[in-house]
């Protein structure tokens, strides 16, 4: 069994709980993740929401939201590949 590092998102101050969502979707069991710069439709790109790219950096469709801490720092473990 492999898992996966949390995402990065879950320590923005732009995240979008599914808790806090009103759409029907958010009691997905897989809701589409979204944020202030991703919402619906389309919401997070996968590259960002698996860690695939460091959103403290421009990334395609963010309009110049990118991350910011949520109370604390950067999760550079969210990106380390070991």
């Amino acid at each position: 069994m492999t898992s996966r590092r949390p995402a990065q998102c879950l320590t923005c101050v732009h995240w979008i709980s599914p808790l806090d969502r009103t759409d029907a979707n958010a009691r997905d069991p897989e809701p589409t993740q979204t944020c202030k710069a991703y919402p619906l439709p389309g919401g997070i790109p996968v590259e960002i929401w698996w860690n695939k790219v460091d959103h403290r950096q421009p990334y395609e469709g963010d309009s110049g939201i990118r991350w910011e801490p949520d109370g604390g720092e950067f999760p550079e473990w969210a990106l380390s590949r070991g």
